[in-house]
Protein backbone atom coordinates (compact mmCIF):
# COMPACT_ATOMS: atom_id res chain seq x y z
CA UNK A 1 0.00 0.00 0.00
CA UNK A 2 3.00 2.43 0.42
CA UNK A 3 4.08 1.84 -3.04
CA UNK A 4 0.53 3.07 -4.31
CA UNK A 5 0.62 5.61 -1.71
CA UNK A 6 4.41 6.68 -3.79
CA UNK A 7 2.02 7.22 -6.85
CA UNK A 8 0.90 10.64 -6.44
CA UNK A 9 4.50 11.70 -6.63
CA UNK A 10 5.21 9.19 -9.43
CA UNK A 11 2.02 10.49 -11.85
CA UNK A 12 3.61 13.84 -11.80
CA UNK A 13 6.88 12.81 -13.06
CA UNK A 14 6.02 10.35 -16.07
CA UNK A 15 4.58 11.20 -19.73
CA UNK A 16 3.04 9.39 -22.56
CA UNK A 17 3.12 5.67 -23.12
CA UNK A 18 5.11 5.00 -19.51
CA UNK A 19 2.75 7.14 -17.58
CA UNK A 20 -0.43 5.10 -19.09
CA UNK A 21 1.30 1.49 -18.28
CA UNK A 22 2.29 2.73 -15.09
CA UNK A 23 -1.13 4.01 -14.11
CA UNK A 24 -2.89 0.87 -15.45
CA UNK A 25 -0.44 -1.23 -13.27
CA UNK A 26 -1.37 1.18 -10.27
CA UNK A 27 -5.28 -0.02 -10.61
CA UNK A 28 -3.82 -2.95 -10.75
CA UNK A 29 -2.79 -3.51 -7.97
CA UNK A 30 -5.18 -1.24 -5.99
CA UNK A 31 -8.08 -4.05 -6.97
CA UNK A 32 -5.49 -6.56 -5.99
CA UNK A 33 -5.00 -4.65 -2.49
CA UNK A 34 -9.09 -4.23 -1.89
CA UNK A 35 -9.28 -8.70 -2.41
CA UNK A 36 -6.56 -9.04 -0.64
CA UNK A 37 -7.38 -6.97 2.30
CA UNK A 38 -11.37 -8.07 2.32
CA UNK A 39 -10.00 -11.45 2.31
CA UNK A 40 -7.72 -10.93 5.11
CA UNK A 41 -10.54 -9.32 7.52
CA UNK A 42 -13.02 -12.45 6.20
CA UNK A 43 -10.91 -14.79 7.46
CA UNK A 44 -10.25 -12.86 10.91
CA UNK A 45 -13.41 -12.72 11.19
CA UNK A 46 -13.96 -16.60 10.75
CA UNK A 47 -11.21 -17.36 12.92
CA UNK A 48 -13.23 -15.27 15.82
CA UNK A 49 -16.51 -17.34 14.84
CA UNK A 50 -14.78 -20.53 14.58
CA UNK A 51 -13.29 -20.57 17.66
CA UNK A 52 -16.12 -19.38 19.79
CA UNK A 53 -15.43 -15.87 20.53
CA UNK A 54 -17.96 -14.04 18.61
CA UNK A 55 -17.98 -11.60 15.34
CA UNK A 56 -18.01 -8.59 17.64
CA UNK A 57 -14.22 -7.75 17.68
CA UNK A 58 -13.13 -6.96 21.19
CA UNK A 59 -10.18 -4.61 20.43
CA UNK A 60 -9.69 -1.58 19.04
CA UNK A 61 -7.28 -3.15 16.42
CA UNK A 62 -10.29 -5.49 15.66
CA UNK A 63 -12.64 -2.47 14.97
CA UNK A 64 -10.01 -0.78 12.81
CA UNK A 65 -9.79 -3.92 10.58
CA UNK A 66 -13.54 -3.56 8.83
CA UNK A 67 -13.12 0.24 8.83
CA UNK A 68 -9.85 0.18 7.07
CA UNK A 69 -11.78 -1.91 4.45
CA UNK A 70 -14.84 0.51 4.03
CA UNK A 71 -12.45 3.35 3.67
CA UNK A 72 -10.37 1.39 1.10
CA UNK A 73 -13.40 0.29 -0.64
CA UNK A 74 -14.25 3.74 -0.91
CA UNK A 75 -10.49 4.96 -2.29
CA UNK A 76 -10.80 2.38 -4.77
CA UNK A 77 -14.39 3.52 -6.41
CA UNK A 78 -12.99 7.16 -6.50
CA UNK A 79 -9.89 5.67 -8.31
CA UNK A 80 -11.78 4.20 -10.54
CA UNK A 81 -13.36 7.13 -11.52
CA UNK A 82 -11.16 9.59 -11.01
CA UNK A 83 -9.81 9.37 -15.01
CA UNK A 84 -12.72 11.79 -15.81
CA UNK A 85 -14.34 13.33 -12.60
CA UNK A 86 -11.57 15.86 -11.05
CA UNK A 87 -13.55 16.00 -7.69
CA UNK A 88 -13.33 12.15 -7.58
CA UNK A 89 -9.28 12.39 -8.05
CA UNK A 90 -9.25 15.39 -5.03
CA UNK A 91 -10.88 12.84 -3.15
CA UNK A 92 -9.28 9.60 -3.83
CA UNK A 93 -6.16 11.20 -2.51
CA UNK A 94 -7.49 12.53 0.37
CA UNK A 95 -8.97 9.45 1.39
CA UNK A 96 -5.18 7.52 0.12
CA UNK A 97 -3.78 9.89 2.75
CA UNK A 98 -6.57 8.84 5.74
CA UNK A 99 -5.71 5.50 5.22
CA UNK A 100 -2.28 5.39 5.32
CA UNK A 101 -2.57 6.91 8.67
CA UNK A 102 -5.23 4.90 9.81
CA UNK A 103 -3.14 1.46 8.24
CA UNK A 104 -0.16 2.87 10.41
CA UNK A 105 -2.33 2.77 13.25
CA UNK A 106 -3.97 -0.78 12.41
CA UNK A 107 -0.36 -2.15 11.99
CA UNK A 108 0.96 -0.21 15.73
CA UNK A 109 -2.33 -1.65 16.98
CA UNK A 110 -1.94 -5.10 16.08
CA UNK A 111 1.67 -5.11 17.40
CA UNK A 112 0.19 -4.43 20.71
CA UNK A 113 -2.15 -6.79 20.40
CA UNK A 114 0.55 -9.86 19.49
CA UNK A 115 1.49 -8.96 23.28
CA UNK A 116 -1.50 -9.39 24.54
CA UNK A 117 -2.11 -12.74 22.62
CA UNK A 118 0.67 -14.44 23.67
Amino acid sequence: MWWQYGWKRKSRELKGETRREALERHEKVGERILQAAILTVFIAFFARWYTGLGLIPDSLHGFTGPIGIILLWITARWGRISRKDKIAKRKHGRAADLLIALMIFHSFLGFLNIFNVL
